[in-house]
């Protein structure tokens, strides 16, 4: 039987997370900043930015920011798993919203700092995009090996993939694709122009999966803190079993 998690792994795995969501956000906006695309689920959170928000030629709303605008689109996702799942949705999983809040407002935080930073050419911003990727991959790595709660994007895809017996990774590029024609139709539609996919998203969909793997072969250290606490604290129940 599979042993319940103590108090104290559970706080460890959860500053994982944090940690992990805020380098993910850290990632997402180096990939604003370079301006050349950035990752499938953010791209409508851009465009819907740029529309309604402080941006130029934007409507000027102050809460429409990217940040929150991600806040919405995750919020989007999750009610779509309810649809989906209806009666077999575990509440459990509407801690992916809490999630979403986290990235969000962390990603309104380090907007306001990377924009700081100089932005000299095409070759800068190739380099700000790679870096984002790394970034991205390292924060979802460093997110998965918390192993709480998923982010509402692969909670779809996991819903889809439950629901019409589908396979994970083809539901995943499916999803992928459509927030990036989403991306694409709305920001034709309403700006005139295609805002948020470029260059950048396809390095960033072809790039990151491959970067993630590579960080769960070089860096073990994760399962053996998270092994380590449970064990330090599963002392007694091991030698007094029920």
């Amino acid at each position: 039987m599979k042993q319940q998690r103590k108090l104290s792994e559970l706080v460890v795995r959860l500053i994982v997370l944090i940690l992990g969501l805020f380098i993910l956000a850290q990632g997402i906006t180096l990939t604003i900043l370079a301006n050349l695309g950035t990752d499938a689920i953010t791209g409508p959170a851009l465009v819907a930015h740029l529309l309604l928000g402080d941006a130029v030629g934007g409507k000027g709303i102050e809460f429409c920011t990217v940040g929150n605008m991600l806040i919405c689109v995750h919020v989007l996702l999750v009610l779509s798993q309810i649809a989906l799942l209806r009666s077999k949705y575990r509440p459990i999983q509407l801690l992916q919203i809490v999630n979403g809040i986290i990235l969000g407002t962390m990603l309104n935080i380090c907007n306001s700092h990377t924009a700081l930073l100089p932005m000299p050419g095409y070759a800068a911003a190739i380099g700000y995009t790679v870096l984002g990727c790394v970034c991205c991959a390292f924060g979802i790595f460093t997110f998965v090996k918390a192993d709480l709660v998923p982010l509402s994007a692969e909670g779809l895809c996991l819903a889809l993939s439950s629901t019409f017996k589908w396979r994970f990774s083809r539901v995943k590029v499916a999803v992928d694709c459509t927030m990036v024609a989403v991306a694409v139709l709305a920001s034709l539609i309403f700006l005139g122009q295609v805002a948020g996919v470029r260059e950048g998203t396809i390095i960033c969909a072809v790039s990151t999966g491959y970067i993630i793997g590579w960080f769960f072969k070089v860096c073990p250290l994760g399962d053996k803190v998270f092994a380590a606490v449970g064990t330090q604290h599963g002392g007694d129940d091991a030698e007094n079993p029920a």
